[in-house]
């Protein structure tokens, strides 16, 4: 960074970065943890000026946890909107349901804030190029509040493959998580609703792990799914199959993941396999393995998790350390956030940005694009809206 961007960045951000929250539902409960722990270790950098939702109550109730730790508790609002024109903000985050992250985050741009964004980016690929649209419109900073890349044990997954060379070249791995449930995920029903949640938990929650991949393994060339939804209706009350829920978004997808590097994956994620569970997650070199138990060379020299762990803590140096694991911070929640914060006052691309959250979205919208047109995709092809069957009627919906 030059001078004269220094010179120019210090004055807005003397003073703590005055924030707004737009959406105050589950997650951000547990975004307050975060918070309050990033306002403990590092005092002065941040404050909640502002909370909105359209439940006056969920913001108040947010607030009030927020006033607990901070010095004054945030104004609350029920429309994001006026939030925006009344309240002097630097920045802005953005969890609401996801149908709804593309329009508040593109607001808060044209309105010259910062914002940080939930998991997934946008409900579509059209959404999420309009939020990249609105970045490069107004330069200002738009991150992802994405933590499981920023784990120790994920770090030392990095490590171990990519700097320690622990199982040789890539070659192929598999992700494989099978198991039953009829349960409506973390109680929200719009999660099972295509329209608002633009797909099941392959949109919703694999996207944490597809984050995770694209920073060991880089970008996916070609992707080859199918889907299915064999369970149809979820519950809310699972102790005596009460409140149903309608589903029509994906409960099982299976598919094969082609990296530009020619790295192989054998993807597979269901809620519908009754009976004995099935959990793997192993990645194959042409020097060993690794999974999240330790690492076995083709020699049979085996190391565990926690001694890789010890290495790679002992392996980096202060400043990695510190861009790791900020100010001694090990919450991933907590450091996404210290890391847009740290963005903003610095200047400096968060190490999540708005175009590698948008990366990560895609790769889940080829496993629907995929399925929908029966055959692989590549990823250029998804981008460009070539292959969009499946996000066709959600972009419709929401006049994207």
């Amino acid at each position: 960074m030059s001078d004269e961007q220094t010179e120019f960045l210090a004055p807005n951000f003397m003073n703590p970065i005055r924030l707004g929250l737009i959406g105050c539902g589950m997650i951000v409960g547990h975004h307050v943890t975060s918070y309050g722990e990033i306002y403990e270790t590092v005092p002065g950098l941040f404050e909640v000026a502002a909370a909105s939702d359209l439940d006056s109550e969920r913001a108040e109730n947010i607030a009030a946890k927020i006033g607990s730790f901070q010095s004054s508790k945030p104004v609350t609002y029920t429309d994001y909107k006026e939030m925006l024109e009344k309240e002097e903000l630097d920045a802005v985050s953005v969890a609401t349901p996801h149908f709804a992250h593309h329009q508040p985050s593109i607001d808060a741009l044209n309105k010259g804030l910062n914002v940080v964004v939930e998991k997934p980016f946008a409900i579509t690929i059209k959404a999420g190029l309009k939020m990249l649209q609105a970045v490069k419109k107004n330069n200002r900073i738009l991150a992802c509040a994405e933590p499981m890349r920023r784990s120790v044990g994920n770090r030392t997954i990095d490590w171990a493959i990519n700097r320690a060379g622990l199982i040789g070249e890539p070659r192929f791995f598999f992700y494989q998580h099978a198991r039953f449930s009829l349960g409506v995920v973390v109680g929200t029903p719009w999660r099972h609703q295509k329209l608002m949640s633009g797909g099941g938990w392959v949109h919703d929650g694999e996207v944490h792990y597809i984050d995770f991949l694209r920073m060991v393994f880089g970008d996916v060339a070609e992707v080859y799914a199918k889907i299915r939804n064999f369970e149809t209706t979820r519950y809310l009350d699972t102790q005596n199959w009460k409140n149903p829920v309608p589903s029509d978004v994906e409960d099982t997808a299976f598919a094969i993941l082609t990296f530009e590097s020619g790295l192989l994956a054998s993807f597979t994620w269901t809620h519908a396999a009754t009976g004995k569970p099935l959990d793997i997650v192993r990645y194959y070199g042409s020097e060993g393995s690794l999974d999240n138990e330790g690492v076995l060379s083709k020699s049979g020299e085996y190391t565990p998790m926690s001694e890789l762990e010890n290495k790679f803590m002992e392996s980096i140096t202060a400043k990695e350390k510190e861009k790791f694991f900020p100010h001694g911070m090990t919450n991933p929640s907590a450091i996404a956030f210290y890391n847009f914060f740290d963005s903003i006052r610095t200047g400096e691309k968060p190490e999540i940005s708005g175009e590698d959250a948008f990366a990560a979205q895609a790769i889940c919208e080829a496993v629907y694009e995929s399925d929908a047109c029966g055959q692989a995709v590549r990823m250029e092809d998804v981008i460009s809206g070539r292959f969009n069957a499946f996000q066709r009627e959600i972009d419709e919906r929401w006049n994207i």
